[in-house]
């Protein structure tokens, strides 16, 4: 296992990234205007149902639907057969509650090892980690999707944790380093509408970033897997 399918996402993100960043901001900042709405919403005894709801929106909807729209646009991206935006708007509508599921099977896996002195939970996490390629991709079921990624990663598993583990710390470095700077604008800010603002940008980006390394280094990884 090397670092060579990384390098080789992180080049297709550089080369395809205004196509990408055009075609997905508009939802990212809708995901960072419902997430910052939510916050302020459960901190407010009077709008506390309402920021329950728009939690639930959020993770249970927006997130899952980007997830499918972000990894099909990448996949057809760096094959150079780009497609009507429409069609990935249906088709990652189709998948959210097979995503949404997916999540929640995995995360379980993972927090019922993490919970059993950390190193179990990464080890199912690695074993894990490519089954929404095998959902959104191949169109498989969330059960297949999972047995697929399992049956995937028998050999070599030191690699595919440290692809886990690479994954985990980018997006530890990226979130401290933005909310360092959140904290840096709170203490200077005196005004809710430009924390609001703030926030809400913070939300999309760490959302972006975060989706950048699925869609890109992650699933080279997983092409990688497939043909080697």
């Amino acid at each position: 296992m090397t670092i060579a399918p990384l390098l080789e996402g992180f080049k297709c993100y550089l080369e395809t990234f205004r196509k990408f960043t055009l075609l997905t901001l508009p939802i990212f900042i809708l995901l960072g205007l419902l997430a910052s709405s939510g916050d302020i919403y459960l901190s407010d005894e009077n709008f506390f149902t309402w920021g329950i709801l728009l939690f639930i929106f959020t993770n249970l909807f927006i997130t899952p639907f980007l997830t499918s729209f972000c990894i099909l646009i990448v996949y057809d991206l760096q094959k150079g057969n780009l497609k009507e935006s429409l069609g990935y708007y249906l088709v990652s509508f189709q998948l959210i509650l097979k995503v949404l599921l997916l999540t929640l099977a995995t995360g379980l896996v993972v927090i019922g090892g993490l919970l059993l002195f950390i190193v179990p939970g990464m080890y199912l996490a690695s074993r894990l980690l490519y089954s929404p390629y095998y959902l959104i991709l191949e169109g498989k079921t969330v059960l297949s999707s999972l047995d697929a990624s399992w049956q995937v990663t028998k050999k070599n598993q030191r690699g595919y944790i440290f692809y886990l583990i690479y994954y985990w710390l980018a997006l530890i470095l990226i979130t401290f380093f933005t909310l360092s700077i959140i904290s840096a604008f709170a203490m200077s800010s005196e005004t809710n509408s430009s924390l609001f603002f703030t926030n809400s940008i913070a939300n999309a980006f760490l959302s972006y970033a975060q989706l950048v390394l699925i869609s890109y280094p992650l699933l080279f990884v997983y092409k990688n897997t497939k043909t080697s």
